[in-house]
């Protein structure tokens, strides 16, 4: 079964990595890497912006590129998160009480163009010669943190991101070998038929490797077995026509969830 397992696997990636309807796999994922996503009541939140291409990460996000990072706590209330050095955050109050928490960020929005020269950050097609492929890319993160016993409705609400993976069950409440339902939606609606891929802690260390991969169905859900206990992470992504293609050629949408099972 393991030699079966492992050439599948590597054959997913690649076609991932190579095709058109799965080519965002192959972009810096972001995430939110928690410090512990168990802590107890009168602990406090601490985190890291993961950038990178694995997991764990070797790179993180400074603080200049964050548009917007809170708490929500299980019934709901914002809680603010601070900058405390370039790429660390804490929250602002210590956690006062048990249930489920979720923590939102989103990376400011921008354009980048491939050229045969090299990547342009920050530009669109316009001014530039030799262009490939301009992108205008979008990233949202969530993570679910247990304070105590697992509780409360936040886990499951949605938020209006663009891309959005929303958890149908409590990670808390899950054990190894349950599946996991979310849903994806894409501006406020479900998304159909869309790459979903997910790997947990120290099942690889190559780059864009995941240990489970599937699609959403005609309602926008998918399920995810949990193969192992540890830390998870969950992500999809979506592309979109520019409407413009004078100035840029795609939107690229990308979501994801980070989560522990016990």
């Amino acid at each position: 079964m393991k030699r079966l397992r492992i050439p599948v696997l590597l054959a997913v990636v690649v076609g991932f990595c190579l095709g058109t309807t799965c080519q965002p796999a192959c972009a810096h994922n972001l995430w939110l890497e928690v410090r512990d996503y168990t802590p107890q009541v009168g602990e406090n939140i601490s985190l890291r912006l993961a950038y990178d291409h694995y997991f764990p990460t070797r790179e993180f996000m400074d603080k200049e590129n964050l548009e917007e990072i809170y708490v929500l706590d299980p019934e709901g209330n914002k809680i603010t998160i601070k900058a405390h050095s370039d790429v660390e955050f804490k929250g602002d109050k210590p956690l006062k009480e048990e249930g489920t928490y979720v923590i939102v960020a989103e990376k400011k929005g921008g354009f980048f163009t491939k050229t045969t020269e090299g990547y342009q950050r920050g530009r669109t097609k316009k001014g530039l010669k030799n262009v490939i492929q301009c992108t205008y890319s979008a990233k949202h993160s969530k993570a679910i943190v247990n304070v105590g016993k697992a509780g409360g409705k936040t886990f499951s609400k949605i938020l209006g991101h663009d891309l959005e993976i929303v958890p149908l069950a409590d990670p808390g409440a899950l054990a190894q070998g349950d599946y996991l339902p979310i849903k994806v939606m894409f501006k406020g609606q479900p998304l159909s038929s869309n790459h979903v891929f997910a790997t947990h802690m120290g099942f690889s260390t190559e780059k864009n490797t995941f240990a489970y991969a599937t699609k959403t169905d005609k309602k926008g859900v998918a399920n995810i077995k949990m193969l192992q206990s540890g830390v998870w992470l969950i992500t999809t992504s979506h592309t979109e026509h520019y409407p413009d293609p004078a100035e840029c050629d795609q939107y690229k949408f990308s979501s994801t969830l980070t989560f522990e099972i016990r």
